[in-house]
């Protein structure tokens, strides 16, 4: 047998896509047979730190091939695939904690105008996103950060009544390149919340939102408008941005596990605390 040249050079590239995405349906002129090797015997050291992958290397024409999917999650980095136009996106891992340069004072400031959440499309996921549009239109840092998206360098600003960080479009051209995020047409929804992905405790944050949405008190009527609701760190806990005949309030919800007849677990609203961010101000 023919002895296998040693591993020259690595390309990080989707080689063995089938461990990683679907094959789907591709054209008989973009495919090419080829012959070539799985080498489980050769070791793959990451940052110093041996490590043992599922699918074990592939050798073609004197390259090792890995799948793209594992070795990108041992970089820090995710791996997303849209089929419809046969893309692979290697996103870097932001961490939403790591702290933001400089101080309060290097800020400039600005206040909530026409906020609104949306979900938005941005290589191969889609992310809730809050939008503010004061003199020009503003990205909520934690939402960019959550994207992946660097914003080491740019400038941003802090809203008024939330004390949140924002970064301008402006700004983030610099980094988004050819392809911005997109308003997504494929996950809609007229409340948006981050973080929780439980149906029966979405549920249940929509039952509360829905019923102040119009209430009337001694003649007065109250028109509220939900902006976003945020899950919070501590458990069954969230942050609810609204507005109330156009005054902003910030309420805090607490969740409470209930178990209904039919034994299956449910959640009701235990508790909420409701404050006016924008009186002072």
């Amino acid at each position: 047998m023919k002895k296998m040249p040693k591993w020259s050079k690595v390309a990080i590239f989707g080689a063995l896509m089938g461990t990683c995405f679907g094959a789907g349906v591709y054209a008989q002129d973009v495919l090419q047979r080829v012959d070539a090797y799985l080498r489980s015997d050769y070791k793959v050291v990451v940052n110093g730190q041996a490590i043992q992958l599922t699918n074990p290397p592939l050798i073609y024409n004197n390259s090792s091939y890995l799948p793209v999917k594992e070795l990108a999650g041992y970089l820090g980095a995710t791996v997303n695939w849209t089929e419809s136009t046969k893309t692979i996106y290697v996103n870097a891992r932001v961490n939403p904690n790591q702290p933001t340069e400089g101080n309060q004072t290097n800020y400039s400031e600005i206040v909530l105008q026409y906020p609104y959440a949306q979900f938005m499309d941005y290589r191969g996921a889609t992310y809730p996103v809050l939008v503010n549009m004061a003199d020009q239109t503003y990205y909520r840092l934690v939402d960019v950060q959550r994207m992946g998206i660097r914003t080491d360098g740019l400038r941003k600003a802090k809203e008024k009544y939330t004390e949140e960080l924002y970064v301008s479009e402006a700004e983030l051209r610099n980094v988004w390149g050819n392809e911005p995020p997109q308003m997504s047409y494929s996950n809609y929804e007229p409340l948006v919340v981050t973080g929780e992905k439980d149906p029966a405790k979405l549920k249940a944050l929509k039952s509360f939102v829905d019923q102040f949405r119009y209430l009337k008190i001694n003649d007065i009527v109250i028109m509220s408008n939900p902006i976003i609701l945020d899950k919070l760190t501590e458990e069954n806990t969230y942050s609810y941005l609204l507005t109330d005949n156009g005054h902003y309030y910030r309420t805090t919800i607490k969740l409470t596990p209930i178990t209904n007849a039919n034994s299956t677990l449910d959640y009701s609203v235990g508790s909420s605390s409701k404050v006016d961010i924008q009186s002072g101000k």
